[in-house]
């Protein structure tokens, strides 16, 4: 299980597609998503980040899922 790092906070990612694009892809996504200052105030509740091949699936406290296309 890999970890992933946004601001302060670290999360647990586990990675399903196994590819190393798919976690540049991400990273990339990532430094954009920085300047949204609502996807900000909704990391603080993420609880598991999964990525696949061409999206990232993050989970949150209260059991909602987010889908972040990176391709």
């Amino acid at each position: 299980m890999e970890i992933l790092t946004f601001g302060r906070r670290t999360v647990p990612l586990k990675n399903k597609a196994r590819r190393l694009e798919s976690r540049k892809l991400l990273n990339e996504r990532m430094r954009e998503m920085a300047l949204d200052l609502e996807f900000r105030r909704q990391w603080k509740k993420v609880t598991d980040v999964e990525l696949w091949s061409d999206a990232a699936i993050f989970k949150f406290s209260d059991g909602t899922k987010l889908y972040l296309n990176i391709s």
